[in-house]
């Protein structure tokens, strides 16, 4: 089954983050479904999951009926999803905001691939602006190489001051 990843699923990272959320419902499940069958009546509570895990466990329940079996499939198209998906990296010149990243995931979903991740990376001394590295082609629109860029001009615009 493909998986469409939300917005705020970006990046590896944020996927195995959900692989282990389900490798944790699975055990939790299969320990459920070996009381039931011994008839234990004491019933625990399911792990604590992100929004975002409980969605795409919803969403896939819809096709596959939730068991083990089942989950550790999720588990392996979470998996695949990570090795198959192309991948771009931006980085900031500050950590990026929740808005700010979805806002570029959503661009890069619409523009380049529906579902490549898009790593982020923060580094203070581009002062602004961005670089974008697909693949290995790397895409430098930084304040700081722009300065460097124009460093010959220096002098003639310090002498008009």
């Amino acid at each position: 089954m493909k998986l469409r990843m939300p917005d705020s699923v970006a990046s590896s990272q944020d996927i195995n983050s959900i692989i282990i959320e389900v490798h944790e419902y699975a055990k939790w499940f299969n320990h459920e479904s070996i009381k039931a069958s011994v008839s234990a009546g004491h019933k625990s509570e399911p792990p604590v999951m992100s929004p975002i895990t409980m969605q795409i466990l919803r969403e896939w329940e819809v096709k596959n009926p939730i068991s083990q079996h089942s989950l550790d499939q999720l588990a392996e198209v979470l998996k695949d999803y990570i090795k198959n998906s192309p991948s771009i990296t931006i980085t900031l010149a500050a950590p990026p905001t929740g808005s700010i990243k979805a806002s570029l995931v959503k661009w890069c979903r619409s523009n380049i691939s529906s579902n490549i991740l898009v790593d982020f990376q923060f580094n203070s001394t581009l002062m602004g602006g961005m670089v974008v590295r697909y693949g290995s082609r790397i895409f430098d629109w930084s304040f700081r190489r722009q300065l460097l860029t124009a460093r010959s001009n220096f002098p003639e615009v310090l002498r008009h001051v």
